[in-house]
């Protein structure tokens, strides 16, 4: 995970870093184009008076649009890129620590119950938290007897619960603990 974030990030700041440089690039293109308008034909201005040639231009500004805006859209992408990949990079570390308390609160959670119940209940979790009880008795060193003993166990604790579908019962882990070990 923590080389999927260094790729990520790397891929992020070089994407950004790329925007940046082509929104430069476009601003000044941009700037060029304006000046280029600006210049008056020499052959034109030689024959003029000083207020002529002001006129001219006062005329041209006057004429002129004022800046695009379409040419800062690459900026704010570098801007956005930027800032979602320092969120990604920082929020990821975050995660993976979450992660790893989650695992290591799994397992503690995991000892106190016999090697039986960790059967029963990482079976549960195989199936999304809820399978039919007889499937359960199908398990290694598992019958019938012992397994209903277990989930009556299991089901004293608050960590399964049944529910009757005709003959058959379903067995439920609870929920918030099957979010927790998931």
């Amino acid at each position: 995970m923590k080389e999927n974030r260094k790729i990520i990030a790397a891929i992020g700041l070089i994407i950004s870093f790329a925007f940046l440089l082509f929104s430069i690039s476009l601003y000044y293109n941009y700037q060029h184009d304006i000046k280029q308008k600006e210049r008056l034909n020499p052959d034109l201005i030689e024959n003029m008076t000083t207020q002529e040639i002001i006129k001219i231009i006062e005329e041209k500004r006057a004429n002129e649009n004022n800046f695009y805006c379409f040419y800062l859209l690459p900026f704010i992408g570098f801007t956005g890129i930027i800032i979602g990949t320092i969120t990604y990079y920082m929020m990821s570390e975050k995660i993976d620590k979450q992660e790893k308390t989650l695992k290591n609160n799994t397992k503690i959670i995991l000892n106190f119950l016999t090697r039986e119940e960790k059967k029963v209940i990482e079976k549960l979790l195989e199936n999304d938290g809820k399978i039919p009880q007889y499937e359960l008795s199908h398990l290694p060193n598992l019958n019938k007897v012992k397994t209903h003993r277990i989930l009556e166990n299991l089901k004293e604790k608050g960590i399964i619960k049944k529910e009757r579908i005709g003959k058959i019962n379903k067995i439920i882990l609870n929920e918030e603990l099957y979010k927790i070990l998931k």
